[in-house]
C-alpha cells in the first residue's frame, strides 16, 4: 500500500491510497495545504502500516 499526493485545479491538495497492484482504494476529501494531507497521511499511516510509501506528485 501506498500514497500518492496530488494537486488539484484549485490549488487545494489530495491523496490517493493504492494497492501494492496499483489499484486505487481510497481517494481523500481535499485540504487547503499539503501540511494538512501529509498530517492525515501520517495519522493512517500509524493506524495501519508506517512503512507504507508517500509519492508527492504536486512536484
Amino acid at each position: 500500500m501506498y500514497f500518492v499526493i496530488y494537486k488539484s485545479s484549485n490549488s487545494q491538495y489530495y491523496f490517493t491510497i493504492k494497492s501494492d497492484n496499483q489499484e486505487i482504494v481510497a481517494t481523500s476529501e481535499t485540504y487547503l495545504t499539503k501540511w494538512s494531507a501529509e498530517k492525515t497521511i501520517n495519522s493512517i499511516k500509524n493506524g495501519i502500516n508506517s512503512d507504507s510509501l508517500i509519492i508527492d506528485m504536486t512536484k
